[in-house]
């Protein structure tokens, strides 16, 4: 009754949609309405997969950057093969969890490597990659052939949990089935998601072109740890041709789309040994059927990839505290664990907050006074980490830059800098001006069992049978860290809600542990598979709901077609028209993915390339603009004035419209044949330097 009493709460919820049109009627559909009209118009959805018959198709087009994404991930795959091997581990894990974690190991491994690799400046040197990666591979995979022949443990995990109906596995991999090729199609597609297009994959593009990881004065994010972007920096380097940077972003985002696969089979490997075989698959089935891990992977956002290394940081403690273990195998646990939670600190900072120190406080609590094997687990965490960690200090004086700018009076930002930094992103304030009223508790409790949109229906109901699941040592831990995810998310964040992701693979694996205990019963298991298959199609509804989700589901459109879409007419005309040779100085837009000529550019955290010249003279602005080879100046006030609106970011303010006027009346600029919105005050304008371009 509960569960029925859930999914009617569940389909009432308004959903997000786009703000009416003046003199429209405001429509918020609910969700329960979005999965009707799904349902009704499923032929469409399909129709708008292959461009609505508009657009051209594409498949043979993917073929490269699936086989480059197919050997990083062999090449991981056997580095985490040969890894497991030095911890002892190699037969330890079973078939599902074990080759996941053989991934995980060694795309963490792989985004370690590039990345000190590219803070020591080699990466317009492919050799030097190939030689240092190639030294990896042969020193962990030297131990490896030794264990080639050797006798398989005695310790299977498949037979330390009971089982339930094994001859009928068939039914839920062909339900998860659709959901799952289609997050795979999605992964592939060209970005357009704004923060993707103005860091996640534009920082490693820039990185590329100067062949560095370093701080960029010019964007401010390129200072905070990108492990996840390493798998679109490292087929960057050893591609060829003008795309090459394209290339390789799709070939990360791709390995990133499949970290929702990943963690569904890591769950699916987890809830299985820890719980169970209806554990396993209702927790992995639950992980597919939320729509904000299908987002993920769509977008190319990594809060999933985190996500990822959040559960899989915490199954080590959790099989000690089962006491499926043998004492030999400890050492390799606390390691393993150590790594997965430096990896999850490597792809975002508040992992430290999440994950790394939740998991080692409940390492404490696993393992009491070993201290052996809790160095283990800080160095592992400390090992991966540190590179970003050193990197930052020596670029910005700042280890965990741009956070903490007050705490580090080394740090290069003057302090209006830093205070912008900490508004915004600050705890956001109610109407009344408070930050932790009641409401926003309510709010914040509601979020994540269920008032978001992207929860998914599978989850909550499961989750909270769970925390009636007799075996509490394994319970306790999964909701402490659901609570520090939470605390966290609402007590120190800015409370976007995808910030809380990293909980959903922690709430399925305790759903798991609540479709353990209902499996017990013939008709639980038939309450079971009807409960999973409905979250399973609410998902696949909503994620095609393309005006409220805002997810690109044309799995079949040419991928050049794609990123031509995803392109601004803007970015498009600079593309063809700018000269070889000639730059372009951006202000306002920062989402420059996709723009081809040498650029300048800054974020609204960055000194404004704009302001340098603000008392300047004409020749001094002519000579400052010559020497960088400037020829073309975009200016979005679109973007100015949303950055400049209440409750926003900032920008500063000597960047006028006045400005510009000033210098077209100079002779230094001349408005191009681009501009968008009232010719009066356009909303979009490209000027010409007269003084590089000529009159």
């Amino acid at each position: 009754m509960g569960a029925v009493a859930y999914a009617l709460w569940y389909f009432s919820i308004p959903m997000p949609w786009p703000a009416p049109q003046p003199g429209e009627t405001a429509f918020l559909p609910t969700r329960g309405t979005l999965v009707q009209t799904g349902l009704l118009l499923l032929p469409e959805s399909i129709g708008l997969w292959f461009g609505g018959g508009q657009m051209p198709l594409g498949l043979l087009d993917r073929l490269g950057v699936i086989l480059i994404a197919a050997i990083m991930l062999l090449f991981s795959y056997a580095l985490g093969e040969f890894l497991l091997v030095r911890l002892k581990l190699l037969h330890f894990f079973g078939r599902v969890d074990g080759i996941v974690l053989r991934l995980a190991i060694g795309l963490t491994l792989l985004s370690w490597s590039t990345a000190v690799l590219g803070m020591c400046g080699l990466l317009h040197r492919p050799l030097s990659i190939v030689l240092s990666l190639a030294i990896l591979f042969v020193a962990l995979g030297s131990a490896w052939k030794k264990q080639l022949f050797a006798p398989l443990s005695d310790v299977k995990p498949e037979e330390t949990t009971p089982k339930h109906s094994e001859g009928e596995s068939w039914w839920w991999q062909l339900a998860a089935a659709p959901l799952c090729l289609f997050i795979a199609g999605v992964s592939i597609l060209p970005p357009y998601e704004y923060d993707v297009l103005e860091y996640h994959l534009l920082v490693p593009k820039e990185w590329h072109q100067i062949g560095q990881i370093r701080v960029l004065p010019n964007n401010i994010y390129s200072g905070m740890p990108m492990g996840a972007e390493m798998w679109a920096l490292l087929p960057m380097v050893f591609l060829t041709g003008k795309q090459a940077w394209l290339t390789g972003a799709l070939v990360g985002k791709l390995i990133i789309g499949l970290f929702t696969l990943m963690t569904a089979g890591l769950l699916y490997g987890a809830g299985k040994r820890l719980i169970g075989v209806w554990g396993g698959r209702a927790a992995a089935l639950s992980a597919i059927a939320v729509p904000w891990l299908t987002y993920q992977s769509g977008t190319g956002l990594v809060d999933g990839v985190w996500a990822f290394f959040t559960l899989a940081a915490a199954y080590p403690f959790l099989i000690i505290l089962n006491g499926q273990q043998k004492e030999d195998h400890r050492d390799g646990l606390a390691i393993l664990s150590g790594l997965m939670a430096g990896m999850a600190f490597s792809v975002k900072y508040p992992a430290l907050l999440i994950v790394v120190l939740p998991v080692f406080a409940l390492w404490i609590f696993a393992v009491r006074t070993q201290w052996r094997l809790l160095l283990m687990y800080t160095v592992a965490v400390a090992v991966i980490i540190s590179p970003w960690l050193i990197r930052n200090t020596i670029d910005t004086g700042n280890p965990v830059f741009p956070l903490a700018g007050n705490v580090f009076p080394t740090d290069v930002r003057p302090e209006d800098q830093i205070e912008q930094w900490n508004q915004a992103h600050q705890v956001p304030t109610h109407a009344n001006g408070s930050r932790y009223s009641l409401s926003q508790l309510l709010s914040g409790i509601l979020t994540p069992l269920g008032q978001s949109p992207w929860a998914g229906l599978a989850v909550v109901p499961l989750a909270i049978c769970g925390l009636f699941y007799p075996n509490r040592k394994l319970v306790i831990p999964l909701v402490i860290l659901l609570a520090a995810c939470w605390i966290v998310w609402w007590g120190f964040s800015h409370r976007l809600e995808r910030f809380l992701i990293p909980a959903i693979p922690l709430g399925c694996l305790l759903a798991g542990f609540g479709a353990q205990k209902i499996a017990s019963y013939v008709a639980g298991r038939i309450a079971l598979r009807v409960w999973l298959g409905l979250g399973l199609i609410v998902a696949f509804m909503l994620v095609n709901q393309t005006q409220s989700i805002k997810l690109d589901p044309r799995v079949f459109v040419s991928l050049d077609a794609l990123a031509k879409s995803h392109t601004s007419g803007a970015v498009t005309y600079l593309n063809e028209n700018v000269a070889p040779g000639d730059a372009v100085l951006a202000t306002g837009d920062a989402a420059l993915f996709y723009l081809q000529p040498p650029g300048f550019y800054h974020t609204c955290f960055n000194d404004s390339t704009m302001q340098q010249m603000v008392d300047m003279t004409k020749e001094e602005r002519l000579a400052h603009l010559a020497e960088a080879n400037i020829a073309w100046i975009y200016v979005h006030w679109g973007e100015i004035d949303r950055f400049r609106s209440p409750g926003n970011y900032g920008f500063p303010d000597d960047v006028t419209r006045d400005l510009f006027a000033q210098m077209e009346s100079q002779g230094v600029l001349e408005r191009a044949d681009y501009q968008l919105g009232n010719p009066e005050n356009p909303t979009v304008i490209i000027y010409r330097v007269l003084s590089v371009s000529g009159p």
